[in-house]
């Protein structure tokens, strides 16, 4: 029987209110069950402070089993979360699919710690975030629309989110210097949005799993070269107006946060200073190509 969303909200708070304990005796899985259908409520409070903290703590604190994480992935990657009525904007749906592709990041990272994932699963995992990031045609960040008790909706988030789960999966060392390419040539289109520039830290958030991506020393200065040379056309576009210049907004915006990202000492250190400073050099270059004035 499925719980309803007060009843839920009053075992949750009890957990809350004791760490994100799970309770004595308790198993985690039937637990996490109940909180998925309402993993996209509207109430921010419900699906942001209480079932994904609740099930963050749980999760990286190894309190579900393997074989849980496999199912539990398995189910965010289906048709009722991160596809959960993909192509709407606008509306209460982009909760499921947002917080479905949060959930993703989590067990990757139980992933790099204890590989319980086939190659083969984490290749079909790329396959449907790629789709999922694609696809996503709700792009909002913060969302100001009140829910029933009057409060904001909160963070969707969609982009961002996504971004997190990229950054969890250029990690795993299952995934080769092809499927890097992948995806990096999949967060170079997604950036390039001609339907509005972003506002919410998206480019930021994207410059991470292109960070990890390269803190894997898998790809060439070459590869690098060439999907930075790729940028310049979606920036250079002068149809249709003003669909172009959005686009190309989103493009510089996110090369200026590439660029200061590579200047970083972290960055460094994660990639080797003289990738780091290649690094700022070549998109320094790009940017130069595509700059108005």
């Amino acid at each position: 029987m499925k719980l309803s969303e007060r009843a839920l909200k009053d075992q949750l708070y009890e957990i809350a209110d004791n760490e994100f304990a799970l309770p004595e005796h308790a198993k985690a899985m039937p637990r996490v069950l109940e909180m998925l259908p309402h993993l996209g409520s509207p109430d921010a409070e419900l699906r942001d402070d209480l079932i994904y903290s609740t099930l963050a703590t749980w999760i990286l604190a190894d309190k579900l089993e393997d074989d849980d994480l496999k199912a539990l992935l398995r189910q965010m990657l289906t048709e009722e979360h991160i596809f959960y009525k993909l192509g709407e904007a606008d509306t209460d749906s982009i909760f499921m699919r947002s917080f479905s592709v949060l959930l993703v990041p989590l067990i990757l990272i139980r992933q790099r710690a204890r590989p319980f994932l086939m190659p083969y699963e984490l290749r079909e995992l790329k396959v449907k975030l790629l789709d999922y990031l694609e696809r996503e045609q709700d792009l909002r960040g913060f969302v100001l629309d009140e829910d029933q008790a009057g409060e904001p909706k909160g963070w969707a988030h969609a982009i961002a989110h996504t971004a997190d789960a990229l950054d969890d999966l250029v990690q795993c060392k299952d995934m080769g210097g092809e499927e890097l390419l992948e995806i990096l040539d999949a967060i170079r289109q997604r950036i390039a949005e001609p339907k509005l520039v972003f506002t919410h830290s998206e480019d930021e958030r994207l410059v991470t799993p292109v960070i990890a991506a390269l803190g894997r020393k898998l790809l060439t200065p070459a590869d690098v070269q060439s999907w930075l040379a790729g940028f310049v056309p979606l920036a250079k576009q002068k149809e249709p107006f003003p669909d172009c210049y959005r686009q190309a907004q989103n493009v510089k915006n996110f090369l200026r946060s590439l660029y200061f990202r590579a200047r970083k000492p972290e960055t460094a250190e994660q990639i080797g200073d003289p990738s780091a400073s290649a690094l700022a050099d070549l998109v320094g270059k790009t940017l130069q190509t595509i700059a108005l004035f």
